[in-house]
């Protein structure tokens, strides 16, 4: 497998394409409730540059010439050393824009998951699950942002959370998803964690009055002894069913509670909410996050499952 780091310089109006193939190290990142993939890598090449840091305006990641992250340029540093130079890049997936713009508050009425993100933000670089269902009314509170709106939207259609497939799709549902087979690979760890500083147990949400008649409760956050209540006011988001929106915190502040994973030497270029075979203890469920380092050791991948309601769901 051969990383490749490719290049879209812009200079006097025009643009051109730089290919790096001598790729140092790299490192790929995709998770459930991030909105976003990361990517870093650093790469050298003989000679002098014929690009500065400041002409990049778009990064894109490739295996083999099979592109796995496109995204904005975070950070890129050039250094020459020697006979040759290294060029380093962070970069993250142009759905971080979801998370960063804030949409005008309204009431959005009869949207789908493409037509809610595309009326709030233009990046032609995102595309979305299509079609999916038509939902009445979206109402985006003022401060929150195109992703929290995405979120609301597939809470409300599906029950779902979103996640980012391939690249810079946004998706609710897990449509065409794989079986990923480990029973072959090599190994090098398997891992399981509990994470509970996050979790609920009890949360209400106020009427318009002083009373909070809405209420919703952990059973799990009480089998393990967690007491943590929270008080919210109302939510126009939730308004629709205030019960819904309480059980969306409850559910939300329970992910990633408990985990599996395993780690194996290689790539299969995994997708969120793909299905495991083998592999331990992990075997069975949905993937939810993905973690690829490479360097001169070879590739490694990561793949974990989230054992919480969102993380394995079934449709």
């Amino acid at each position: 497998m051969v990383c490749q780091l490719w290049l879209l310089i812009k200079r006097n109006g025009s643009e051109q394409m730089e290919i790096m193939e001598n790729c140092l190290e790299f490192g790929y990142e995709k998770a459930l409730y991030v909105p976003y993939t990361q990517f870093y890598g650093t790469f050298y090449a003989d000679g002098s540059p014929s690009f500065t840091a400041g002409e990049v305006i778009k990064i894109t990641a490739a295996i083999d010439a099979v592109p796995f992250h496109m995204g904005l340029p975070d950070e890129v540093s050039i250094v020459r050393s020697g006979s040759g130079y290294r060029v380093r890049v962070k970069s993250r997936s142009y759905t971080l824009l979801l998370a960063q713009n804030q949409p005008y508050p309204r009431i959005n009425s009869n949207v789908t998951l493409k037509s809610l993100c595309q009326a709030n933000l233009t990046c032609p670089e995102i595309s979305y699950e299509d079609p999916t269902p038509t939902v009445g009314n979206i109402y985006v509170n003022e401060g929150s942002t195109v992703w929290e709106a995405a979120v609301a939207y597939c809470i409300k259609a599906s029950g779902n959370y979103p996640f980012i497939s391939g690249n810079n799709i946004v998706r609710m549902t897990v449509g065409n998803s794989r079986v990923i087979d480990y029973s072959d690979e090599l190994i090098t760890a398997q891992t399981s964690s509990l994470s509970t500083d996050a979790v609920l147990s009890d949360v209400y949400m106020k009427e318009l009055g002083d009373t909070y008649p809405f209420e919703a409760h952990d059973s799990s956050a009480a089998d393990m002894g967690i007491v943590r209540a929270r008080y919210y006011p109302l939510d126009m988001q939730w308004l629709y069913d205030p019960q819904v929106g309480l059980q969306h915190k409850l559910d939300y502040s329970n992910k990633a509670v408990r985990t599996v994973g395993v780690t194996y030497a290689g790539w299969k270029m995994e997708e969120l909410m793909d299905k495991v075979r083998g592999g331990g203890e992990i075997s069975g469920r949905r993937i939810n996050r993905i973690k690829v380092t490479g360097n001169k050791r070879g590739i490694f991948t990561e793949v974990t499952a989230y054992l919480d309601r969102y993380g394995q769901r079934t449709e």
